[in-house]
């Protein structure tokens, strides 16, 4: 028997699908009534999803803008969906939400559900690429059943097109995991970490700039770079310039990220935009202060000089001075790693997200004429919204 409900995610890589999908997707498949698959590239993380019990479809979606990728990636997610015949497909991220609303749509899903994890159009683009990427989303929206948004500035700009509907999902973790590595401040700081994917729009080049003038106040300092991607070997050539190679760890991609901070003194990221970033949530959760640059996402995560500091997009100088400034006040780091650790708990456990995201699927699904089953009426997603 077919299920009641088939609910297929779209995502990029299988790394993202485990880091970002695996909990929350795990809420919502409840076999045999309920199924939710997971659609992402190739990669090593394909059995671990499909070990803890989720379908996976394998379909390599391109991260550029080849137009022959692109055409292959839709023609085969097409495929997938009038083979599957979901109810809702959820894409998320840039391309595999292009690529994936199209298909959807051209193979007749009656829901489709997109989340936006940060525009690719920021404060800081060029104006051209800001227009055409505007008007690309747009056109996608009208594709779209819902709009999901992680951050109040995106939902705001999102509420001026005409005729789109969407919502404030925001983004979240397993708080209790990174909480359990709570940090103890003392003494004068010496770890500086960064959990993001080497890509432009995390922007290394800038954060080891800032580190080497942190290592000129404290020559203690050491810089751990979690996270692997296509300019690491770029990033390695540039620490290497900039005389501070010694002392940066490129440890690449890690599944171990708790116990990696669990020397850390100071969280830095310094990304020209986000959605809400779980590089800043994570060592959050762990009582380790951060610091950011002061950009859509970032501002709703940290509350500067309360639960970390934030300074200017492009202001090298005043970040590495916000760092050395933890580094050398372990009462300052206590004091902001506490706020920053309840901010986290109160506003962006993995918990709500799903409360939140279960409300949209019921209403979507309700508004389309489905009946939905015991197992889904059952589970009292509405209890973590109340909690």
């Amino acid at each position: 028997m077919p299920p009641a409900l088939r609910i297929v995610d779209v995502i990029n890589t299988a790394a993202s699908a485990k880091e970002i999908l695996l909990d929350r997707v795990c809420q919502f498949h409840r076999p045999p009534l309920i199924e939710n698959w997971i659609v992402c590239s190739a990669g090593d993380h394909v059995d671990h999803v499909r070990a803890c019990g989720l379908p996976v479809a394998v379909i390599d979606t391109p991260r550029g803008l080849e137009p022959a990728a692109l055409a292959r990636a839709t023609w085969r997610l097409m495929r997938v969906f009038r083979k599957l015949r979901p109810s809702i497909v959820h894409t998320h991220s840039s391309v595999p939400g292009a690529v994936g609303r199209v298909a959807a749509r051209a193979a007749g899903v009656p829901i489709v559900v997109h989340t936006v994890h940060g525009f690719h159009f920021h404060k800081g683009t060029r104006s051209a690429s800001k227009v055409l990427s505007c008007a690309t989303e747009r056109a996608l929206a009208a594709l779209t059943d819902m709009l999901l948004m992680q951050n109040r500035e995106d939902l705001r700009a999102v509420r001026r097109w005409r005729g789109v509907r969407a919502r404030l999902i925001g983004n979240g973790i397993d708080v209790q995991r990174h909480a359990r590595r709570a940090r103890a401040h003392s003494g004068a700081g010496r770890v500086v970490a960064c959990i993001a994917r080497f890509e432009p729009v995390k922007n290394h080049r800038d954060l080891l700039r800032v580190f080497a003038r942190v290592r000129a106040a404290c020559p203690q300092a050491r810089l751990r770079l979690i996270g692997d991607g296509p300019l690491r070997p770029q990033c390695e050539r540039a620490a290497a310039d900039l005389g501070i190679a010694s002392a940066t760890e490129f440890v690449g991609y890690r599944e171990d990220v708790g116990a990696l901070l669990a020397d850390v003194d100071v969280a830095v990221l310094l990304s020209w935009k986000e959605g809400i970033a779980r590089g800043l949530l994570e060592p959050m959760a762990a009582g380790i202060p951060v610091v950011a640059w002061r950009v859509k996402g970032n501002r709703e995560v940290v509350r500067s000089g309360e639960s970390g500091l934030l300074a200017a997009p492009g202001d090298v100088d005043a970040t590495a001075a916000h760092i050395v400034r933890l580094l050398e006040d372990p009462a300052l780091r206590t004091r902001m790693g506490a706020a920053a650790a309840e901010r986290v708990r109160r506003r962006f456990d993995e918990a709500i997200v799903v409360a939140r995201l279960a409300g949209v699927y019921t209403s979507l699904l309700r508004d389309a004429g489905y009946a939905l089953p015991t197992c889904w009426e059952t589970h009292d997603y509405g209890a973590v919204l109340q909690a």
